[in-house]
């Protein structure tokens, strides 16, 4: 007499199965393989730090002028005292090079050697006043004025410095700017997350996207093997066997989000995202893993072969990477794209890893997360149901 098998041995054994399938295909296999090794290249590639002010050179200046110059900066500009307006011109053109070596400012071409020690500067817009501004200003009288710019800087720095310019020439003739405003604190409002004096690297930028474009693999291929096995009818044979359309439907979920969160964990370890708060990261990273396993369930219940199955991924593809790639430009996302199901995957994974966000940090995310896993997996659920009982 047998003894009859569980459901647990059941959905073990078919798990089993899909996940040596999966090796044995080697173009999905090569295909992860080379994502994983991209990924974690591009990542080490991309620059670690981050350069939250412009430098811009200035040229015929005397000291009291210049500290009225540094006072009335925007935000983010920090001047630099050059003697000759010819050393500034060389620099902003890519001629000679600056350097600020303990606080005095050297200048060289590109075959001189840099002093030891010296902090090399970048200077990519320059203002050269003539050497009677101050007294001509403070007169009254029109003075020229000439501003170098490089051809990369943004045409919005270029406005930023003329209204400087304009700023410090009511200040040192005495007179009112033209137009009043109300107290800043009541004038400037900041919409969304300030981050002033709190920039992310460009490795911490990509980081989400990076991790996001390793499960979007996975949705790939696990979606590639279910309609393979629905083409195949493999699933019809795996019916006849003592396992049910549910502990079928139950192995492939269960297997696709394995094979998505182990390769996730791994780029996890691969970029060092895991160092800080590792348990929260990958509690955000199995709930993303459900979430493709229930998109690679839709997108392969539909699919006929591979290329409709690969046409089925990008239609599902597109709209969830958008929230991974709004994640890389600062201020609040729009209402459409924090309605898109992996915004608060995206949006969970930013804060942890680029802002150290925690627990009570991260649980409205954690929350819309887990609501959209449930529906997409029991979507996909029903649907591939329904598929594998019409065969």
């Amino acid at each position: 007499m047998t003894r009859p098998v569980s459901h647990a041995a059941v959905i073990g054994s078919i798990v089993r199965k899909d996940v040596a399938e999966y090796g044995r295909d080697r173009l999905w296999a090569i295909l992860t393989a080379l994502v994983l090794v991209v990924v974690v290249v591009l990542f080490y590639l991309l620059p670690d730090d981050v350069e939250e002010s412009i430098s811009i050179g200035v040229s015929g200046l005397g000291t009291p002028a210049l500290s009225g110059l540094t006072a009335a900066a925007e935000q983010g500009l920090a001047p630099v005292a050059f003697e000759g307006e010819g050393d500034l011109e060389a620099v902003v053109a890519g001629d000679a090079a600056a350097w600020l070596d303990g606080g005095r400012l050297v200048v060289g071409g590109s075959d001189v050697d840099p002093p030891e020690g010296a902090e090399e500067v970048a200077i990519d817009v320059g203002i050269a006043f003539p050497p009677d501004f101050v007294a001509r200003t403070a007169l009254g009288e029109q003075s020229m004025v000439t501003v170098y710019v490089d051809a990369a800087v943004p045409e919005e720095i270029e406005t930023a410095v003329s209204s400087l310019v304009r700023e410090l020439a009511f200040a040192l003739s005495g007179e009112a700017l033209p137009v009043t405003t109300p107290d800043p604190a009541e004038t400037y409002v900041v919409l969304g997350a300030d981050r002033v004096g709190d920039q992310t690297t460009a490795r911490d930028t990509f980081r989400p996207v990076f991790v996001f474009l390793v499960l979007m693999m996975e949705m790939f291929v696990m979606s590639s093997l279910i309609a393979k096995e629905i083409q195949d009818r493999t699933v019809t044979a795996m019916l006849v066997t003592p396992a049910t359309i549910a502990d079928v439907l139950a192995a492939k979920g269960i297997a696709g989000t394995i094979m998505g969160f182990g390769q996730a964990v791994i780029i996890l370890l691969a970029i060092g995202a895991l160092a800080d708060n590792a348990l929260l990261m990958l509690v955000l990273i199995l709930l993303g893993s459900v979430m493709v396993a229930g998109v690679a369930m839709l997108a392969g219940s539909v699919g006929k072969d591979f290329i409709t199955t690969m046409f089925q991924g990008m239609v599902y593809m597109i709209p969830l990477l958008i929230p991974a790639f709004a994640a890389m430009f600062p201020g609040t996302a729009s209402i459409w794209v924090r309605a898109l199901p992996s915004y608060p995957l995206v949006k969970g994974l930013v804060d942890v890893s680029a802002y150290g966000a925690g627990w009570s940090d991260t649980l409205g995310e954690l929350g819309t997360l887990l609501a959209w896993c449930v529906a997409l997996f029991v979507l996909g659920w029903v649907v591939l149901k329904r598929k594998v009982q019409t065969i």
